[in-house]
């Protein structure tokens, strides 16, 4: 079962814990409210309190919105199961009875403003942090007998997401575990990957892996070939700015991060390539 009260427990923690304000939080609230970074603190004793609660979270939400890193703490406390709706309507429920509070504090540290912890704020983080998502049927037994101890909390995450909900695809996850396995190649980067990449190619089975494998290759090599002069040319480059202006970045490092999803990519490629070493029972279906 659950472990609700440790659940509980770490949302307290994660939810009233200091936050520095984000640059673009304090923008956004100068650009609607007219409060300077300065005037944070009338802001918060004036203004905040009567902000309707969608407005509170089109300002706040950059800051109540889980990382990986945030779901990957809470999946002990889950382990083989998902919360049910009622449980984290429960949950959300407890939370917002204790009057919680927080301190946001600025980028420069002068100044630490306590705020109560508004009721958006526990709903939008305790929703993405997707406790309700289930693991497949037999993905925490293969977990347990595929990947290595240090990592199964990771693989426990990744099994979680919609996408392997999805008709058989979750026969390709335990496919590339058994891959990995056999291969002493196990890698959770690769299974983060293999999971965006059927997130956007959407294949059926290992046959249509490997072949849109290597279409993404293909692209991939002419985009980095093609870097000189073109700036961003991928949504992944994108992301990884937080900032509301994205800069350029140098050619160079637009061919580093193409160059990066080629080799995730071969490396897929070469763990498919050695599927001779699996049962091939245990890849029969997929």
């Amino acid at each position: 079962m659950p472990k609700i009260d440790m659940i509980l427990e770490l949302l307290r923690a994660d939810l009233t814990a200091p936050k520095t304000l984000l640059k673009q939080v304090i923008q956004e609230i100068n650009d609607r409210h007219g409060h300077s970074e300065a005037q944070l603190p009338e802001f918060f004793a004036t203004v905040y309190t009567t902000l309707e609660e969608y407005q509170v979270d089109l300002l706040f939400s950059p800051q109540f919105t889980p990382a990986e890193h945030n779901r990957l703490r809470y999946i002990p406390f889950l382990n083989d199961k998902a919360l049910s709706e009622q449980e984290i309507a429960t949950i959300k429920s407890d939370l917002l009875s204790e009057s919680l509070a927080l301190s946001f504090i600025t980028p420069d540290e002068g100044m630490d403003i306590s705020v109560p912890l508004h009721e958006v704020f526990i709903d939008r983080f305790v929703n993405l942090l997707k406790l309700d998502a289930p693991l497949p049927e037999s993905a925490h037994d293969d977990i347990q007998a595929l990947v290595p101890e240090a990592s199964r909390s990771e693989i426990n995450l990744i099994a979680r997401d919609s996408i392997w909900q999805s008709g058989n695809r979750y026969d390709i996850l335990k496919a590339f575990l058994l891959l990995f396995k056999a291969n002493n190649s196990f890698s959770t980067l690769k299974a983060s990957y293999l999971t965006n990449f059927v997130h956007t190619y959407r294949p059926d089975n290992l046959n249509d892996v490997d072949r849109q494998l290597e279409a993404l290759i293909a692209s991939c090599k002419k985009d980095r070939d093609q870097a000189e002069g073109r700036g961003f040319m991928d949504e992944g480059l994108k992301a990884l700015n937080s900032d509301n202006e994205i800069p350029q970045h140098s050619v160079a490092e637009i061919r580093a991060h193409y160059q990066h999803l080629i080799d995730l990519a071969e490396a897929l490629q070469q763990d498919l390539a050695k599927a001779s070493q699996v049962n091939p029972n245990e890849l029969s279906t997929v």
